[in-house]
């Protein structure tokens, strides 16, 4: 009879983390809990984004737009950031229409920016949702006196008539009158078609002729430099749009970043030449505050405000914010120039999900990406190309599990 065999000893079969594994433990131990209750934002993340704030000389905020809870967290920011030096916001508007805003915040408050909303002919992006009013005039109230506090770096989209409104009562040569009053004509005569429509191609902004601008400029020497930035945006609102309707996306989303990294420099040039220029808190959609090329593979402001920072020895901080899983946000209805509550229109979660799948399900989450930046860059063929980029482009990404869509201020 045979012997048995003796029994070879059992050894567990163990297979190696994968990739996402290893990013998504990274991640869970780089997250940071912000509590939010009663209207304020507290705990070890809100002092933590405090500090990164007070250490840097821009804090740029990127978002999925018409999230009610992100617009508390600026303006309760902003507020505590002031002390440290801060005292400009620059917001995701036109420069000659953040002036108005900034002026009628001033002069009363979220009333009468509700009032002067009012008259549809001078609404701007976003800040029709009643959350984005209130924290501009937080900003704005944050930082008294009678300086500009606001500052707009973007095209017009809806208040195109109000710039032209502005533009009547200045000095001008008869000829620039009566070429400002066939680009007027041509303005009134697209948004009537709107309105008898309510088809968004009918919105001057998307159909206005740069040359009716140019002609008013031409016929103006000696323009002052209120009324040529009035002009540039009109022109630079037209062409941009002109190419996104003409299905030139890339080459729209080019010109859109190059103008506002130029009216950026020309809010910050004057500042810049002070010995201690005031800080800047800056809150747009993500592509525009993200460090590096972009999802439309453009350099915007996320790229250009580090440079500034560099040149004087000083830094900036990018932090993105997004919305929980399933949450849904305010998304803007071009047909009834309202916002309603709708599934994020940008989707900047796409992508991301072995990080954000670790946000806790009943909090607010914050992720320092710094932590992860080595795992993610070891495994670079590895990882979803959005995830790099934002690992790298933000350094730290805040999801608000729960958030509630915003609400309309009219």
């Amino acid at each position: 009879m045979l012997a048995a065999a003796p029994l070879a000893p059992v050894v567990a079969q163990t297979s190696s983390p994968t990739a996402e594994d290893k990013v998504r433990g990274a991640a869970r131990d780089a997250r940071k809990r912000l509590d939010f209750a009663d209207g304020r934002f507290s705990g070890a993340a809100y002092n933590w984004l405090v500090g990164q704030g007070r250490d840097a000389a821009f804090f740029l905020l990127g978002e999925e737009h018409g999230i009610a809870e992100n617009p508390k967290l600026a303006a309760q920011l902003f507020r505590d950031l002031v002390p440290a030096g801060y005292g400009h916001v620059a917001v995701e508007i036109s420069p000659p229409m953040a002036r108005e805003v900034d002026r009628v915040l001033v002069r009363g408050g979220v009333p009468a920016l509700t009032d002067y909303f009012g008259d549809q002919g001078s609404n701007v992006a976003f800040f029709g949702m009643r959350e984005e009013a209130e924290w501009l005039s937080a900003a704005r109230a944050a930082v008294p006196g009678a300086r500009q506090v606001i500052w707009g770096n973007d095209y017009e989209v809806g208040a195109d008539r109000r710039l032209i409104h502005l533009l009547k009562p200045m000095r001008k040569p008869a000829a620039a009158e009566a070429a400002l009053s066939q680009l007027e004509k041509a303005s009134t005569e697209s948004w009537a078609q709107y309105e008898a429509t309510r088809n968004p191609r009918f919105m001057y902004s998307f159909g206005g002729d740069p040359e009716l601008v140019r002609a008013v400029r031409a016929a103006w020497p000696g323009i002052g430099p209120e009324a040529d930035w009035i002009l540039s945006t009109l022109e630079e609102t037209f062409e941009v749009n002109r190419l996104w309707v003409s299905r030139q996306g890339w080459a729209s989303n080019a010109r859109r970043a190059a103008n506002m990294r130029r009216n950026f420099l020309r809010h910050w040039q004057p500042c810049a030449a002070s010995p201690k220029p005031p800080k800047v808190l800056l809150k747009y959609g993500s592509n525009h505050m993200i460090r590096g090329l972009n999802e439309t593979s453009t350099f915007d402001l996320g790229s250009l405000v580090p440079e500034l920072a560099e040149a004087r020895g000083a830094r900036s901080f990018h932090l993105l914010v997004l919305p929980g899983n399933e949450s849904r946000a305010a998304v803007f209805d071009p047909t009834r120039f309202r916002y309603a509550p709708n599934a994020p229109k940008d989707s900047y979660q796409k992508g991301l999900e072995w990080m954000i799948g670790e946000a806790r399900p009943d909090a607010f989450t914050l992720f320092d990406t710094h932590a992860l930046r080595p795992l993610v860059y070891s495994n670079s063929s590895k990882v979803d190309p959005e995830l790099l980029r934002v690992v790298f482009g933000y350094d730290a990404v805040l999801v608000m599990s729960g958030s509630t869509p915003s609400s309309n201020l009219l």
